[in-house]
């Protein structure tokens, strides 16, 4: 019985270190078993949520640089626009104006120079308007009419150019040269008709002597 003992004495110490190798074994078990394809996949799944998560915030982040880069370039886009539509408004009002108070004397109406915006159209920048300035031929009067009105186009827009101004001084010097024509032509004729009056006046009286 001592031996017996002695024996199951040596098992019940055996005992206890077996149960612990076999909690140890429970424990490393679920480990193993990790190696399941489902599991794998739930952990790597689980691993990259982070990542993807990392990737989409820096892409929404690029998204919002981006969004942030283009709201300026497509305001600095509209405000060219809007300029160049108004530019283009005054340039038409303005050339129409020199057409309308030019009248017989323009030749061959407005003609524009374009500048194509940022949105492809084609907007007028700039304009002009021929008109005739030349000198009705023996006719200082007739040359001081039209003058008149070519210096009223010239000065016709709201907003009269450098060159608008100077068609309308060179009009108005045009305009005092053919005044002083005019002048002369009246202060000739007048002697012209002062003499004939005088010579009239001269043959009545040696009519009246004799």
């Amino acid at each position: 019985m001592g031996g017996i003992g002695g024996v199951a004495g040596v098992w019940s110490t055996v005992f206890p270190a077996v149960d612990r190798f076999a909690l140890a074994i429970g424990r490393v078990a679920p480990v193993a078993k990790a190696a399941d394809p489902q599991q794998q996949n739930a952990r790597t799944a689980d691993s990259q949520q982070p990542q993807d998560a990392k990737t989409a915030d820096s892409k929404r982040l690029q998204d919002a640089k981006t969004a942030s880069s283009q709201q300026p370039q497509d305001a600095r886009t509209a405000a060219v626009v809007s300029q160049l539509a108004q530019r283009d408004q005054q340039v038409r009002t303005h050339e129409a104006a020199h057409v309308a108070a030019g009248g017989m004397y323009v030749r061959g109406g407005a003609r524009f120079s374009y500048t194509t915006g940022p949105d492809g159209r084609a907007y007028a920048t700039g304009g002009e308007v021929s008109i005739d300035r030349s000198a009705v031929p023996g006719d200082p009067a007739a040359t001081i009419q039209k003058l008149r009105q070519v210096q009223r186009a010239a000065l016709a827009p709201a907003d009269p150019s450098p060159q608008d101004r100077s068609v309308a001084a060179g009009a108005s010097m045009s305009i005092t040269q053919a005044q002083m024509e005019l002048a002369q032509r009246q202060l000739s004729a007048y002697r012209t008709t002062a003499s004939s009056s005088a010579t009239e006046n001269t043959s009545s009286s040696f009519s009246a002597m004799a």
